[in-house]
């Protein structure tokens, strides 16, 4: 009999990239996000628990959490509002593994003007996860939504040029 890993099992054999700082790594990490967002289909297949596992793994390290903020896009967002959630709904709950995708869920919704599913979907990131704490200032602050649009676009290019240098 063939025994198959749960996403809980991958992802203790997996581990975390908290403080990883090798490029390299986040190189892989970047591109499988983009990956997915680009070539996400909402068909109601299940998710794949392995690419799952390695998109829940690579989103702890923060430099591919940012790099996977500044590719959230409005126009793009009926793909990938449900990629997000289907992260979200993939990640263990009470997890490292839940704070990215809960909280760029939360971006997501926030610029879309939905504040109602932005709070909610926080509510899911611990509350010392650093993009959830700072999105928590934010939002009470009544920043406008563009104005946080904009300040993502303004991160994502130094964001990619840590994870790439002058390959991109």
């Amino acid at each position: 009999m063939e025994q198959t890993m749960t996403i809980n099992d991958q992802l203790v054999e997996l581990g975390t990239l908290v403080d990883n700082q090798e490029t390299s790594v986040q190189r892989v990490g970047a591109r499988l996000i983009e990956s997915y967002f680009n070539t996400f289909n909402d068909d109601e297949q299940p998710l794949d628990v392995e690419q799952a596992a390695n998109i829940l793994y690579y989103l702890t390290d923060i430099q591919v959490r940012d790099y996977a903020l500044g590719l959230l896009d409005k126009d793009k967002s009926d793909r990938i509002i449900p990629a997000l959630l289907r992260l979200v709904d993939a990640a263990p709950t009470d997890t490292i593994y839940i704070n990215a995708p809960a909280s760029l869920l939360s971006v997501a919704y926030y610029e879309m003007r939905n504040p109602s599913d932005s709070l909610t979907m926080l509510s899911n990131a611990s509350e010392d996860y650093s993009l959830a704490i700072l999105l928590r200032r934010v939002y009470a602050a009544g920043w406008d939504p563009s104005s946080f649009a904009r300040m993502r676009e303004e991160l994502h290019p130094k964001v990619t040029a840590s994870i790439f240098g002058e390959e991109e």
